[in-house]
């Protein structure tokens, strides 16, 4: 049976700030993501100082190395041979010593696809409906959200870093939500799991299409 103040377990799900601290971290985020202030990083794709912020004061005191930190991270033994456990799905979670480099990578990408997004709307995407330049923007989306999460480069807390990058990347792009609790999840697991597969990519480009026209 799995001892959950091991560090290597860690889940911030009954922690008593769940219900009020963590909210209130992840609005003051999105807060200064909108008023277009310096983020705690720098960088939209940079999470690993969001991870630190929203968590703080989230794991036992002896775990505190996991915060803002990725598994496989040299320096914090219980993150060194860090695995991923999800039972209903197995491709969720590189091994740990791959992370940093494809976290690395899959920054780089991100940055790449939304300058060629940027580059669309200052060319043949001017003239393009609200409609169109969402359904664009959701392909893009798609991408970056899936690839996080498989990667899953937290122990926890990945689902947020995840829903915080979607909420900069729209304010990036014009898009800034006015109507969206970070802190709340998605319900996209199987349109997900479906991209992540290869099967079905657009269900989730369609999804987040819709949801992004939600919270305008």
């Amino acid at each position: 049976m799995r001892d959950h103040t091991d560090c290597k377990y860690w889940n911030y799900d009954n922690h008593p700030d769940r219900l009020v601290g963590l909210p209130q971290r992840c609005a003051s985020l999105t807060a200064e993501a909108l008023s277009g202030q310096p983020t705690v990083n720098g960088s939209i794709f940079e999470t690993r100082p969001d991870h630190a912020v929203m968590f703080a004061g989230m794991t036992p005191p002896w775990c505190a190395c996991l915060l803002g930190n990725y598994r496989g991270t040299p320096d914090c033994p219980d993150l060194t041979q860090c695995r991923v456990e999800i039972p209903h799905d197995r491709e969720v979670g590189i091994p740990p010593e791959l992370v940093a480099a494809a976290m690395k990578d899959w920054e780089a990408d991100c940055i790449s696809i939304m300058l060629a997004y940027d580059a669309w709307i200052a060319g043949d995407g001017s003239s393009a409906s609200l409609e169109l330049r969402l359904k664009k923007f959701a392909v893009n989306a798609a991408r970056a959200f899936e690839r996080f999460l498989t990667i899953h480069p937290y122990i926890d807390g990945n689902g947020h870093c995840a829903r915080l990058m979607l909420f900069r990347m729209m304010v990036w792009v014009g898009f800034p939500p006015r109507r969206w609790n970070i802190d709340a999840k998605l319900p996209l697991n199987e349109e997900l799991s479906l991209h992540r597969r290869r099967q079905e990519p657009g269900r989730l480009r369609i999804a987040l299409a819709k949801f992004f026209g939600t919270i305008l």
